[in-house]
């Protein structure tokens, strides 16, 4: 047995002890998501049947069957998609734009009151001669 088939051994028996739990990870994952592997994996299996690899057609077929498994499990009990990690990144930098728009809005607002409360209060200048400041002494 060479190294790659040991390898090939060593998945295809995590695939089979962990087959619910890895069935309920995929459905989290979009059903565009689980299209897509799927057609993968279809296209993995054409080319590991021409290569004459049993071992690598067997994990492929595991692997096809828990995506299928996994888009029933999904209709059937509604499970929402879990965003992947880049799309939770894309969210938090557009909720960030968003309050950093808000705040420079505030920003903008405050700033343009104190400019008109300060144009609409005329500016004295001190002039010594005045009665009231002539009367403390």
């Amino acid at each position: 047995m060479t190294i790659k088939e040991m390898s090939t051994s060593v998945r295809i028996k995590d695939c089979i002890d962990n087959h619910d739990k890895y069935v309920e990870i995929l459905a989290t994952k979009s059903d565009k998501e689980l299209a897509k592997r799927l057609n993968l994996v279809h296209i993995q299996m054409e080319l590991a049947d021409k290569a004459k690899n049993i071992g690598s057609l067997e994990l492929l077929e595991i692997w096809r069957t828990q995506i299928i498994e996994a888009r029933i499990y999904k209709a059937e009990n509604k499970i929402a998609d879990v965003p992947s990690d880049i799309e939770l990144a894309i969210a938090n930098m557009e909720t960030f734009n968003e309050k950093a728009e808000q705040r420079q809005e505030i920003l903008n607002e405050t700033r343009t009151t104190v400019i008109e409360e300060e144009t609409e209060q005329p500016q004295e200048k001190e002039n010594p001669n005045k009665p009231e400041q002539l009367s403390l002494f």
